[in-house]
């Protein structure tokens, strides 16, 4: 890892080239395939695994920049602050979305359930007393392995960031502040929320159409059952991964026109209330990125009237 002895936000040695950043609720979606069909392929995406630990561990290395590029802006001037704010902006989403994730990714083994409540204890200890936030946190991670608040250590958890050199286009990975010009880059040419919302649509009408076709096929044989049922479930995971990240980029987007709305209907149609309540802590977590784009603009109104 390329570390840097910074005294303010001027003193951060930026990393070249400029690198694609893929969140954790992308790449949960990109391992999608429908190159044998949808219900083949969502079927072959519910039965796919996930390294829940590492994205637990991109959720609190994030979380970790965040507090650095904090500690740094106490020592910065407003310009470098107003300069450098996206790189807030992007850390915050990238630790939202791999947040989420773990939330989303269904847990099998005990390293999963592990990092559920390392994340969810994280999220508590990170907001503090804010009751609904807690609340809204509880019921996404609910799974049957947090039943209360006992069971959850509330210590906030830090890993480390990579390096430029650890990046891969097509894959999550944990990014630092050296990685400032690539997070600036990330905020600013996200996927449309609209879009987004759209694919979740007719994902859920997949899920409809499976669920059809099991009610009024009778004689299906049990190979075809278990696919069918599969493919409803990997459809609806991955509508909701899509509205939540749609919830995340609405909140960071310049665009007037909010999606949320939109977001709330779609979700109303998942089959599970686990995926429902998933979709409702993004929005929660969504607001908390809205009122960093808010302080941004203060930030920079401060700065052109000095």
């Amino acid at each position: 890892m390329k570390t840097t002895t910074a005294a303010s936000l001027a003193d951060i040695e930026l990393d070249l080239p400029i690198r694609a950043v893929v969140d954790d609720l992308a790449g949960f979606a990109d391992r999608l395939s429908l190159f044998a069909g949808p219900e083949q392929g969502y079927a072959a995406f519910a039965a796919e695994t996930f390294q829940v630990d590492d994205i637990a561990d991109r959720a609190a290395g994030h979380a970790g920049e965040v507090m650095r590029f904090l500690a740094l802006a106490g020592t910065s001037g407003p310009m470098q602050v107003a300069f450098f704010f996206d790189m807030l902006i992007g850390l915050s989403f990238l630790n939202a979305a791999s947040t989420i994730a773990v939330a989303l990714v269904p847990p099998r083994p005990p390293r999963d359930f592990a990092a559920r409540r390392r994340v969810l204890g994280d999220v508590i200890a990170a907001v503090g007393g804010d009751a609904d936030f807690v609340e809204a946190a509880r019921k996404a991670f609910a799974h049957g392995d947090l039943s209360g608040p006992a069971e959850v250590e509330t210590v906030f958890h830090a890993t480390t960031a990579f390096s430029i050199d650890d990046m891969r286009d097509d894959q999550p990975t944990v990014l630092g502040l050296e990685q400032g010009l690539s997070l600036m880059a990330f905020v600013r040419e996200l996927a449309s929320p609209a879009v987004l919302v759209e694919r979740a649509a007719l994902q859920l009408d997949d899920t409809a159409r499976f669920a059809r076709t099991i009610e009024e096929q009778a004689d299906l044989d049990r190979e075809r059952l278990d696919r069918l049922q599969r493919a409803a479930h990997g459809a609806n995971l991955l509508a909701a991964a899509d509205l939540a990240r749609a919830c995340l980029i609405d909140a960071v987007a310049d665009d007037d026109n909010s999606v949320k709305g939109r977001v709330e209907d779609q979700a109303a149609r998942l089959i599970d209330q686990r995926l429902r309540d998933i979709v409702m802590f993004a929005g929660t977590m969504a607001e908390r990125l809205r009122e960093l784009r808010r302080m941004q603009r203060q930030v920079g109104d401060r700065y052109e009237s000095l």
